[in-house]
């Protein structure tokens, strides 16, 4: 009896979907579009001529079809894999995709999380080299780098990942003994340069304070400045990226809602290089993942200044 199917990348996509419950976490795992994912499930709705999920504003529920239908389909699968996995080798050949990256960018956002891309694509092996300098693709053996600046850079095709937004960070403990109710409370003595004193700039002109406080305290660089600031060292500058996970892991704070943006992290490679898949995959995984990051850091600040609010408001009530 000859089986019929539905397409099977129609039925892998919908099953990821609704097992990761995530158009966009789907797309990652299997390496392709978010259009892609919804273009499948589209087409598997009108084959079977009813609904599998339904969409919110939220995003996407299953739908009692789609829910008993993803079930069959993971145990399914399941099973495929299992009865594969007996007699599959592993691959000899790897692509590899090799990344220049700002310092700061490595070590405090994305080595954190090189485990959660190679655990998703293992046949991708990662090369990180954190530099300052800006490489030549047209003579290095780089495939892509993640440069923090304008984004106007001779011969580099570069896109915008992030918009750099400067705030003040200290640790729970030194703001305890040095409390700020406003910039002009801050002593130049406690604040903690580096040698771009753009940045600094930037962030006392935004806070109105640029013609009184001139920072005095002692120099240091990107991610040695936010491990002397977690260490009760001073008050540092630092942006959503190299703060946010001390930020949400309470390993530092932000004790004033001023906030200046400079410049941004862009994606450059060679200008006019072809893009391969590797490099869509990486990028692609690398939006998503600067995506959540930047979710995770404005919940933690709304429930910061919430629970601000409540207390001033009991403080009143009283």
């Amino acid at each position: 009896m000859v089986r019929k199917l539905p397409p099977l990348n129609a039925l892998k996509a919908f099953e990821a979907a609704a097992r990761l419950s995530s158009f966009s976490r789907a797309a990652n795992e299997l390496s392709v579009t978010h259009a892609a994912i919804s273009r499948h499930v589209r087409a598997l709705e009108a084959d079977f001529r009813t609904p599998l999920f339904e969409r919110t504003g939220r995003g996407v529920d299953l739908t009692e079809a789609g829910r008993s239908l993803a079930q069959g389909l993971t145990k399914g699968f399941d099973l495929i894999a299992e009865a594969s996995n007996q007699f599959a080798r592993p691959s000899r050949r790897r692509r590899r995709l090799i990344v220049t990256a700002d310092v700061s960018f490595a070590a405090l956002w994305l080595a954190p999380r090189i485990g959660k891309f190679t655990s998703l694509h293992p046949g991708i092996d990662l090369v990180v080299d954190p530099s300052h300098r800006l490489v030549d693709f047209g003579k290095e053996d780089v495939d892509l780098g993640i440069r923090y600046g304008s984004g106007e850079w001779e011969g580099v095709d570069a896109r915008k990942l992030v918009e750099s937004r400067l705030m003040l960070v200290c640790s729970s403990e030194f703001l305890c003994a040095h409390p700020l109710s406003a910039a002009s409370d801050l002593d130049p003595r406690l604040l903690i340069r580096e040698t771009a004193k753009e940045c600094w700039d930037a962030w006392l002109k935004a806070a109105g304070i640029f013609e009184t406080v001139d920072p005095s305290g002692p120099t240091l660089n990107g991610d040695l400045a936010i491990a002397a600031a977690e260490a009760s060292q001073g008050f540092a500058l630092a942006d959503q990226i190299q703060a946010g996970d001390a930020l949400i892991a309470k390993r530092l704070v932000a004790p004033l809602d001023v906030v200046a943006s400079r410049a941004g992290y862009y994606l450059a490679r060679r200008a006019g290089a072809k893009q391969s898949e590797v490099v869509e995959i990486f990028e692609m995984w690398l939006r998503l993942e600067l995506k959540a990051s930047a979710a995770a850091l404005s919940r933690m600040r709304k429930a910061a200044r919430a629970k601000t609010t409540a207390s001033v408001s009991r403080k009143r009530a009283k």
